[in-house]
């Protein structure tokens, strides 16, 4: 018998993106200098020459990321790693600037295209953080889940679990667990934001980095 016993998927949800909190990081030394690209970058090579550099915040950077995201969370609960201004988020992710981006996962089905906010022109950093955010909070379909490997399934299942269990009361575990599936389950206990990596895909391609 299927394993999709076990989780609950929402029935004639449409998904509407609703904008994430604001980041936020207060009381942080200034001393953290204004990004200038050609010395920030921090090893993200990119694999050709029309391939932006990320942010030295989005990079990915060993074992140690700038920044604290667990994906399952709104990006309000994003706390840095070191002396990193608010001020930040608004910098453009990548050099040059691009329009748009478009991340991936070896554990989903679905890409996580990144646009700019607020009517920009432009990538910011805050863009890439929320697009991920939001774009894993949409539903998963039963036939979506049903395409995994039954041990796949079963990290899923105990993910979809552990994340409405978190909820501080039984009410609103209740109410989260009846709006079913996530895309955020389907990547297990990898909620941790490592950062990202150039993609063999293209150069406006990034693979999400997690932990």
């Amino acid at each position: 018998m299927s394993s999709s016993r076990h989780v609950r998927f929402a029935e004639n949800v449409a998904y509407t993106a609703t904008p994430s909190p604001s980041y936020s990081v207060s009381s942080l030394p200034s001393s953290y200098g204004p990004w200038t690209p050609p010395n920030a970058f921090n090893g993200n090579m990119p694999l050709s020459a029309s391939a932006p550099m990320l942010h030295p915040m989005l990079g990915f950077a060993g074992p140690e990321p700038n920044v604290v995201f667990d994906v399952t969370l709104p990006t309000i609960n994003i706390r840095p790693m070191k002396n990193i201004p608010h001020s930040v988020l608004m910098e453009e992710a990548t050099f040059p600037r691009v329009p748009s981006l478009v991340l991936t996962h070896p554990r989903l089905f679905w890409t996580i295209t990144v646009e700019p906010s607020d009517g920009g022109n432009w990538v910011l950093v805050r863009d890439v953080f929320n697009a991920i955010y939001a774009s894993l909070r949409q539903q998963a379909s039963a036939g979506e889940y049903d395409r995994l490997g039954s041990d796949v399934q079963r990290q899923v299942t105990k993910a979809f679990s552990k994340r409405y269990a978190r909820m501080p009361n039984a009410q609103s575990q209740t109410l989260e667990k009846s709006k079913g599936l996530k895309r955020v389950d389907f990547l297990g206990s990898m909620v941790t934001f490592m950062g990202l990596t150039p993609s063999q895909i293209g150069p406006n391609y990034w693979e999400l980095v997690l932990a």
